[in-house]
């Protein structure tokens, strides 16, 4: 057979170039490259892996068909066993794996690239490149070096992998294909395999003591020698010697044996003809001889078929005097009635039942061992010598037993449990002998930025920076630093939108991938859009979460979501996985249901909690009331409109409501804003400091107010957002500072009383008027806390229409009445004829609401 050439960093050579002479020119060439194998995208390696995983699954394939020539002689496997090693070749190249590799052990991909920012931290974290990987690998399955190798490339590492003596080739073939699917070179490149004979000192002790990375993949003695001579700027991942077993429930095979056991267990002996490390030595079964006498009957009539589909690979002179030796043990306690053993004449297999339940170590080669013991307890006793090494137990039994066999396992040191059958298999993305390997292939950094609203602005702004709206006002204002900040326009909706999808990307830092599209812009008009990325939409609704527990909501609830599903809308949504997150009952019923259908559920399931707009509870508060409904909710969260005081006390009186909360002030551009404690009334609001930058300023002019305590407009930067970034945006909501005190929860930041909208300010008959004024008077009256306000021009003067629900109207002149003692300034403008009112009249909840959202707008000026 042809010596295949080497590859060595884009470079061919001879089998025999490694020398003590070439070692440090290697190791010199690597750390060169180290830099450059560090630079390319995560997603472009993974386009390259890819492309290689669809190669090794064509039969046809050019390479592969070249290493099924010659892999059969050099690696004592079957034909069919190397189809199955290709297979699973192509399986760990595939982009679905990796990218469940990856996103197991390292929760996003960014980390490998730019870095994921942490808000909630204050940090940006990166994974970089240990920079040079040396993998000594074993020769026991050839898929080994592969899968190490890989696991270099996907971390961005560069990678000497030493090849087996036993498999010079397939490695080499492996970098081949790479080479093949790589055209710029981004990959293949900073992979070398090599060869040297194992010991010999002058090429390893360069190698053992640079500042690289050993991964070591072997038996005991050749770990010993490693350890023994490893630098103190090396570091090594040990893969030593493990061991592995299975176990079943006597109790499952009392009756029958199923086919899935059997079929499960033939596979795990067979597979890689028990060469893995999870492969089983011995099967325990916790219960009587007959029940383990069946198991291995069952499983040989199952080996003698699998043995025909994917027969075990040819064997050494010396494997077989080993197997020999264990079948002759295996008669002799036969014919003294201490054991059975079943084989077919040929070496295919070998089933050796044994008395003595100490565990034993198996020639491999499916060779299998089984032992009866009473219990859990006498099992896990004579398992514990092999704690130290024990690596995978494959488990048949009840969920009561798993569990209980499972802790005791883990106690005594197994890394992995998994069911019979799946042994042989593992997951993308599980830890592998106690650690997570990928884990170990980087440095993990952190860029630190203070705890301070300040610092926090600064670093949002070097983020924005990437939209083009941003840097234009960002250069203008001559950069990014807080006092820049305090220099940048006031954003109104208007010109958010102008800049916004689908009119313009101008106001976007990355493509719309990974992400949500919500529907904003208000309760009039065509719907504006609004996009978040996933990490940005599970940091608002794990915040939105930490505001309803903070606000009275908890697991034991059962949480009725009365907020409006569909339509692009955010509330149903957000507010669903923040119940989720808190762990409670919740009832995803949404606010647009049939009022029958709510009622029904809220009964069925007694639901003691409603989260919603105020609207869509009051009017339920009304129809548990109307119809004396024996419902009571102890707990209301809304949010989306404000709750006025007398509404406030019509829910406690209706539906014994004990905790009327704010679910957290917030809007789909902003997301959270502030949040309620305890100890908090009203509209009273905690600002969250870790997520939001707040100012209150002058509503006309945007400047800073003259009084800090007066009124203003709430303008809000979202620190968290970055991919539709919001700066300095106006919200449109009135607020006042609370003075600086730190309040019984232990807050200690800023608090805001919370007004009501900009808008909901009307200027009438020579007054103020705010939807306050009109509850104050109607409070106490047999109608709905659900009303509208319409200022309109009359002949020339303000007309107040105001629009009412009851299920029978009541004179209008009571009303008229009612309102003049509920506000002085509407008693006053009445009485000077600066203004006139009349009364129109709806069925409970028929006064027209905003048909995407269901909210009912308080206040409508009509008169322009």
């Amino acid at each position: 057979m042809k010596k295949q050439k080497l590859y060595v960093f884009g470079q061919q050579r001879e089998q025999n170039w490694l020398s003590a002479e070439t070692a440090n020119e290697l190791l010199e060439e690597a750390c060169e490259r180290a830099t450059v194998a560090a630079r390319p995208d995560i997603e472009c390696i993974l386009d390259v892996l890819d492309d290689v995983s669809q190669a090794w699954a064509d039969p046809e394939y050019h390479l592969r068909r070249q290493a099924e020539k010659i892999l059969p002689e050099l690696t004592s496997f079957s034909t069919q066993m190397i189809e199955q090693g290709f297979n699973a070749v192509s399986a760990i190249c595939r982009r679905e794996s990796l990218e469940k590799r990856l996103k197991g052990e390292f929760g996003n991909l960014s980390v490998l690239d730019a870095g994921q920012e942490r808000p909630h931290l204050d940090y940006r974290l990166r994974a970089l490149p240990q920079g040079v990987l040396l993998h000594l690998t074993a020769g026991n399955v050839f898929v080994g070096a592969v899968d190490s190798l890989v696991s270099g490339i996907i971390t961005k590492n560069v990678n000497i992998l030493k090849m087996s003596r036993v498999d010079t080739v397939f490695p080499l073939l492996f970098i081949e294909s790479i080479k093949e699917h790589d055209p710029a070179g981004i990959v293949w490149p900073n992979q070398a395999a090599v060869l040297w004979k194992g010991g010999d000192e002058a090429i390893e002790t360069p190698l053992l003591n640079a500042p690289l990375t050993v991964i070591f993949w072997g038996g005991h003695d050749a770990l010993l020698s490693v350890k023994a001579r490893i630098g103190a700027s090396t570091k090594l991942i040990e893969n030593g010697p493990r061991y592995s077993l299975a176990v079943v429930e006597g109790s499952r095979i009392k009756k029958e044996i199923s086919p899935y056991l059997v079929q499960g267990l033939a596979k795990d002996l067979s597979l890689w003809d028990q060469q893995a490390c999870s492969s089983p030595h011995v099967v325990y079964v916790v219960g009587s001889a007959s029940q383990t006498h069946a198991l291995m009957e069952a499983l040989y009539d199952e080996m003698v078929s699998l043995s025909e589909e994917l027969p075990v690979g040819s064997l050494s002179f010396d494997e077989k005097v080993e197997i020999r030796k264990v079948r002759e043990i295996a008669r002799m306690m036969q014919a003294r009635g201490e054991g059975r053993l079943m084989c077919p004449e040929e070496f295919s297999f070998s089933l050796v039942l044994e008395d003595d339940p100490v565990f034993k170590v198996s020639c491999l080669n499916r060779t299998l061992f089984f032992k009866t013991v009473k219990n859990c307890e006498q099992l896990i006793e004579q398992v514990r010598p092999l704690s130290a090494y024990l690596q995978t137990v494959g488990l048949y039994c009840t969920p009561e037993t798993g569990q209980q066999l499972g802790e005791s396992f883990f106690e005594l040191g197994a890394k992995r449990l998994t069911e019979i059958g799946g042994m042989s298999e593992g997951h993308d993305g599980a830890p592998h002998d106690g650690t997570f390997l990928l884990r170990q292939l980087v440095e993990w950094v952190g860029t630190e930025y203070r705890a301070t609203q300040e610092s926090r602005v600064e670093h949002l702004l070097s983020q924005v920076y990437a939209a083009p709206y941003y840097r234009g006002l960002l250069d203008k204002a001559g950069g990014c630093g807080f006092e820049h900040f305090m220099r940048l326009p006031l954003l109104d909706r208007t010109t958010f939108y102008k800049h916004s999808p689908p009119a313009s990307s101008d106001i976007l830092t990355g493509p719309m991938t990974d992400a949500y599209v919500y529907a904003s812009g208000g309760t009039t008009g065509e719907p504006k859009f609004t996009l978040y990325s996933n990490d940005e939409y599970r940091l608002s609704t794990d915040l939105l979460a930490e505001i309803f527990k903070n606000a009275g909501i908890s697991r034991e609830d059962r949480v009725a979501n009365l907020f409006i599903a569909g339509n692009l809308w955010t509330s149903f949504n957000v507010s669903g996985r923040a119940l989720e997150n808190i762990g409670c009952l919740q009832l995803p019923i949404g606010g647009g249901s049939d009022i029958e259908n709510i009622l029904k559920y809220i009964k069925l399931f007694e639901v003691n909690a409603v989260v919603g707009l105020p609207s869509i509870i009051i009017n339920l508060a009304e129809e548990i009331a109307k119809r004396k409904l024996p419902i009571k909710i102890a707990k209301i969260l809304y949010a989306g409109e404000h709750l006025r005081p007398q509404t406030r006390e019509f829910l406690q009186k209706t539906v014994g409501a004990e905790l009327i909360r704010s679910a957290g002030y917030a809007c789909v551009d902003t997301g959270p804003v502030g949040w309620q404690c305890q100890y908090l009334e009203g509209s009273l609001h905690h600002v969250c400091d870790d997520h939001s930058y707040v100012e209150i300023l002058e509503p006309e002019t945007g400047q800073p107010l003259a009084d800090p305590t007066a009124a203003g407009e709430l303008v809000v930067t979202n620190l968290t957002r970055v991919l539709m970034p919001v700066v300095r945006y106006r919200t449109g909501d009135l607020g006042r500072w609370q003075a600086a005190t730190t309040c019984r929860c232990g807050f200690s930041g800023r608090s805001f009383e919370l007004l009501g909208r900009c808008d909901d300010l009307l200027v009438i008959g020579g007054i103020n008027l705010m939807p306050v004024d009109v509850a104050a008077g109607l409070n106490g009256l047999p109608v709905s806390q659900s009303f509208q306000v319409v200022a309109r021009n009359v002949a020339g003067k303000d007309h107040l229409l105001l629009r009412l629900e009851a299920e029978k109207p009541l004179p209008d002149d009571k009303i008229v009445a009612a309102l003049k003692k509920g506000s002085y300034k509407i008693a006053e403008s009445l009485k000077d004829n600066w203004m006139t009112i009349s009364i129109e009249w709806f069925k409970p909840g028929r006064i027209p609401r905003n048909e995407r959202t269901g909210k009912l707008k308080p206040i409508i000026d009509d008169r322009h």
